[in-house]
């Protein structure tokens, strides 16, 4: 595969790879991109999923994952922090932004994941608001302590398992979408 692209500028950023250009043969030595999937992903049509090539299933485990467009470790963890923010206080909301912050331009998919992650957790907590709602309405009419009681399991349960698919989803290249969810930053 190296052969292929020595003299050749990369499809994404335009680096033109020499001989001496060291790393993966699979992968540009500027951008990190791998060539096959890069070039699989721009040739298939808008929305659909394109299958994984054994070129690129060897580059996702060879370089830890972080194949495409940025970092995929660095995304999951914007999503585990939302989980770590239940013991260490506003540590959810500080990671994201922190991402966002200092990898703006640089990491596509790890700012894509805090943004979403962000949005995750301002809706989470209007729901919040809503259940605070219920609950002291609850005080003047009982069915509304049954349903605000159903949405704070709901909404706990919710709090912990959509971060868990999100970081596994990010883990693997993509930019997750929670569902049900304000999409305020995009």
């Amino acid at each position: 595969m190296a052969d292929s692209y020595v003299g050749k500028p990369c499809p994404k950023c335009r680096h033109v790879r020499t001989a001496a250009d060291g790393g993966a043969d699979w992968q540009c030595p500027k951008c990190g991109i791998a060539y096959a999937k890069f070039v699989q992903a721009q040739s298939a049509p808008p929305g659909a999923v394109a299958p994984r090539s054994a070129t690129a299933s060897r580059a996702a485990t060879t370089s830890g994952g972080s194949t495409g467009g940025g970092s995929t470790g660095l995304a999951m963890f914007v999503h585990l922090s939302i989980l770590i923010g239940w013991i260490i206080p506003f540590f959810g909301l500080i990671v994201p932004i922190v991402v966002w912050i200092t990898k703006s331009g640089q990491d596509d998919l790890a700012v894509g994941n805090a943004k979403e992650a962000i949005n995750f957790q301002i809706t989470a907590f209007l729901w919040g608001v809503l259940l605070v709602g219920l609950v002291l309405l609850g005080f003047k009419i009982f069915a509304f302590f049954f349903i605000a009681g159903l949405l704070g399991v709901v909404l706990a349960i919710t709090f912990v398992i959509l971060p868990i698919i999100a970081a596994i989803k990010a883990n693997g290249g993509e930019q997750y979408r929670y569902p049900i969810t304000a999409h305020i930053f995009s």
